[in-house]
């Protein structure tokens, strides 16, 4: 997939993207839920509610890793 190895400064970059993933990803699971509870499907719902959580808490993770890499690389 990659051409050359990744650095440490590539990290901002994959992270940033990594957490953007994370947040369409969160949007289209809770479509999901929403269609699943609508339908009737309540444990399919209820699952999909706990994999939206697990991925807000991902997608906040990813951010604060963000902001460690920035604050490292202004630090440099």
């Amino acid at each position: 997939m990659f051409t050359r190895r990744i650095t440490e400064k590539d990290t901002p970059g994959l992270v940033s993207q990594m957490g953007q993933d994370l947040e369409d990803t969160h949007v289209m699971v809770q479509r999901m839920q929403a269609w699943a509870a609508q339908t009737g499907l309540n444990d399919l719902a209820e699952a999909l509610g706990a994999a939206a959580q697990a991925i807000n808490e991902a997608t906040g993770a990813a951010q604060d890793a963000y902001r460690a890499t920035t604050d490292k690389e202004g630090r440099d």
